[in-house]
């Protein structure tokens, strides 16, 4: 039976904000260089200015893109607690909770460490969630996958959960 260990993630609102002041310090850069760069404060020549400021945008987005995977999950929060999804079941710290004792079952794998953003950036891998129902309570979380090699993985055993006849009236329909 495969299992894939990892982590609880939760989002911090200092960490999230830092963040984003960071992002903003970022593209206000980017915006300056090239604010002045096109009003001519930069060099005398044109040409020359652009070429500049070309440069340093690169050097400045290379810095940012190296920033966001040197930091990783933990500038955005904290990993809490150990979690294990395996085909029957999940453990939540050291309490295993099986799927035919859940419903509303759904595991999400949306992201990796490292997996580029459609528009500029990667992600930071904590963003994959798991929600179900449990003896009437809802329960809702996030964890963490460090890579493609792992995002793979449990993309696999989640299929594998989900094509399980047996946990079918467990699971979600969406």
């Amino acid at each position: 039976m495969e299992e894939f260990k990892t982590s609880i993630f939760e989002k911090t609102k200092a960490k999230t904000k830092r963040r984003r002041v960071s992002t903003l310090i970022f593209i206000g850069t980017l915006v300056g260089i090239w604010a002045l760069c096109l009003f001519g404060y930069l060099d005398l020549k044109i040409s020359l200015s652009i070429k500049g400021a070309l440069y340093f945008s690169a050097a400045v987005i290379a810095a940012k893109l190296y920033d966001d995977k040197a930091a990783g999950i933990s500038a955005y929060g904290e990993r809490k607690a150990n979690l294990t999804i395996t085909e029957q079941y999940l453990e939540i710290r050291d309490t295993k909770i099986p799927y035919t004792e859940m419903s509303n079952l759904v595991i999400y794998v949306d992201e990796y460490l490292g997996k580029q953003r459609e528009f500029f950036g990667i992600h930071h891998g904590g963003n994959n969630k798991i929600e179900f129902e449990h003896r009437g309570k809802l329960v809702a979380i996030n964890y963490v996958i460090k890579n493609k090699a792992d995002f793979d993985r449990v993309g696999n055993l989640v299929s594998r959960i989900e094509n399980n006849p047996a946990l079918k009236p467990n699971l979600r329909e969406l």
